[in-house]
């Protein structure tokens, strides 16, 4: 039996940044995902790494400053998994001119007239380029951070902690790190309500020279190292009242449009930016997108809800109760929530994490478990809940 210091479950964009994060530190790590490694969502996601424009506040000051710090780190860290070419932002109903042009972040109108003479294959849109965005490789770069860690392709159904460790049958773990996306929790966190968001990403080839990235309403790559386009886009947003997610997209039944129903959706949106000229549909992937009402992702130490409630049921009443004073599972952690931006927010989430844990840096609180915890427990319509 193998002992580790941390023990990561879920290979996507937040464990295998995690894994790197631990591993840089010297510790011995191990990451376990029952599907393979950037499975599911991180295996779906289009991997474009995109700056969030718009009038400058909390979430998207957060997001830019992920994305400068994730492009450097990649161009670091594996420079044939990334292609650099910027992206062309299309106004759609929910980036209007004015918020495309109008923020802090450097970009330039391109013409209708400007972009047929860099490609007649442009139809007939406009837009604003925003130099810094990129493309990555999901598996190469996922493969490449865990580089130096065991990798456990196996399906962990509970935790067991002995008082000591973890001890997941031929596994031990002093602490564990929960990253499991919009999967069923393997512990009960009722204060982090995940709504997975379905989505859908197509590879083709095609001979038509694509010069950057584009996005509207779905997102186009660059033509990427391996010679095939990227063609992705968010689906439908899953109600978390109804359904969890048990199982990854592609064997769940929720979803009621066939396969093919979906290329075909996201080919005709790709033809009204841009005409692909003798093209192929070469790997079609599904995943499910964890996000949290805020948006906001989350990191920290997993609080037990039901444990910190029964000591302290003034919480309910508006007590303040300092963080260091709660129940928690023992060495227990989680990163979670990343949506639609995981290999955008990763990078950062995962320092941060990794500081907290071994320095006990604090976590920005917009960003924390704990924000989470306090907001449900203060919650009227929570009181009763655990009682």
């Amino acid at each position: 039996m193998k002992k580790y210091d941390y023990l990561i479950i879920g290979a996507g964009s937040a464990g295998c940044n995690m894994a790197y994060r631990f591993k840089k530190n010297g510790k011995k790590v191990a990451i376990v995902d029952n599907e393979g490694i950037a499975k599911g969502a991180s295996g779906a996601a289009g991997a474009f790494l995109s700056p969030l424009p718009g009038k400058e506040n909390l979430y998207n000051t957060f997001v830019n400053n992920s994305l400068e710090f994730s492009l450097n780190f990649y161009e670091k860290l594996s420079p044939e998994s990334i292609k650099k070419n910027g992206v062309l932002r299309v106004t759609n109903d929910n980036f209007s001119d004015d918020k495309l042009q109008t923020n802090n972040i450097k970009n330039r109108y391109i013409s209708t007239d400007e972009l047929q003479k860099i490609s007649e294959n442009f139809t007939k849109i406009d837009g604003y380029f925003y130099e810094n965005a990129a493309i990555l490789d999901p598996l190469k770069v996922c493969t490449k951070l865990i580089e130096g860690c065991d990798f456990y392709n196996k399906d962990i159904k509970e935790l067991f902690h002995d008082g000591n460790c973890y001890n997941l049958e031929d596994i031990k773990a002093d602490s564990i790190v929960l990253a499991q996306g919009a999967i069923k929790s393997l512990v009960s966190i009722p204060y982090i309500k995940i709504s997975p968001i379905f989505g859908v990403k197509i590879d083709v080839k095609t001979t038509t020279k694509i010069p950057f990235n584009i996005h509207k309403s779905i997102s186009i790559s660059t033509n990427k190292n391996d010679e095939t386009v990227a063609i992705g886009a968010t689906k439908e947003r899953h109600d978390t009242t109804e359904m969890e997610c048990l199982t990854t997209c592609d064997k769940c039944s929720f979803n009621p449009n066939s396969q093919q129903e979906q290329v075909e959706t996201l080919l005709s949106l790709a033809d009204e930016l841009i005409k692909l000229d003798n093209l192929e549909v070469v790997n079609i992937y599904k995943g499910a997108r964890a996000t949290i009402k805020s948006y906001f992702p989350v990191i920290g130490k997993v609080i037990d809800y039901e444990k910190s409630i029964k000591k302290y049921p003034s919480i309910q009443n508006g007590t303040k109760i300092p963080p260091q004073m709660l129940e928690y599972f023992p060495n227990l952690y989680i990163i979670n929530a990343l949506g639609s931006r995981g290999f955008v927010v990763a990078p950062l989430l995962a320092k941060l994490l990794c500081e907290e844990i071994l320095e006990s840096k604090k976590i920005p609180k917009e960003l924390s478990s704990e924000k989470l915890f306090y907001k449900m427990a203060r919650s009227k319509i929570c009181i009763s809940t655990v009682l």
